[in-house]
């Protein structure tokens, strides 16, 4: 997954802390593209971007709660039990610990989607379903 980190801000670079997201909205052809908003030592904020068709695979964060906003267009919560969910622009999806979870693009235009994440005892942690190691940054 493409990742664009010159982007990312830090307690330290975030300003007044109002922030327009359009300018973390960057898509690729090729895959998912993610670029990091902002971290620190207690959470993680990321913007997904994926054309019509891409999707963020289903994983988990064993250590890290997730909530999610769709920012625009629509797609499918991908659930590890094999069920989805429809989401769409202004949704909000609430996704604990240790929950399999992903979200694919099933419509005609783009959908990106912030995802805050809150930091475990490692930091920021994301495993493949298979419980593999993902080296997200």
């Amino acid at each position: 997954m493409p990742a664009d980190f010159t982007k990312k801000m830090t307690p330290a670079t975030i300003g007044q802390g109002v922030h327009d997201l359009a300018r973390f909205r960057q898509f690729a052809k090729e895959e998912a593209a993610v670029t990091i908003v902002y971290e620190d030592e207690d959470q993680t904020l990321v913007v997904w971007n994926l054309e019509p068709g891409q999707e963020n695979a289903i994983h988990v964060h064993p250590t890290n709660a997730h909530t999610m906003m769709i920012l625009e267009g629509e797609g499918q919560l991908l659930r590890g039990d094999g069920g989805q969910a429809a989401v769409k622009t202004g949704d909000c999806l609430i996704v604990p610990r240790t929950v399999l979870h992903g979200i694919r693009n099933t419509g005609r235009g783009r959908l990106s989607y912030l995802a805050v994440t809150t930091n475990g005892p490692q930091g920021y942690v994301k495993q493949n379903s298979d419980g593999s190691q993902v080296d997200v940054h």
